[in-house]
């Protein structure tokens, strides 16, 4: 599982692909998905890539549990 000094750990793959469904079906304000480890409301970052991307899209998502405790997160293609 990888980590980020600043972030907690990277969710596992599965846990991520559900996380992605679930906030593409609701990308507004407040139609953030729940951290599937601690239950906490997730907090969504738009990001612009600053490497090479893989699609067509310049943005990418990121997903962050703002727990202390947990401090999961998880990024897709925008």
């Amino acid at each position: 599982m990888e980590h980020d000094d600043n972030l907690g750990y990277m969710l596992d793959p599965e846990q991520a692909v559900k996380l992605e469904r679930l906030d593409r079906e609701h990308p507004t304000a407040g139609g953030e998905p729940e951290c599937p480890v601690c239950s906490t409301r997730m907090v969504r970052h738009v990001e612009k890539h600053v490497a090479p991307r893989s699609g067509g899209s310049p943005f990418r998502i990121r997903l962050v549990c703002p727990s202390k405790e947990c401090g999961r997160w998880t990024t897709y293609n925008w």
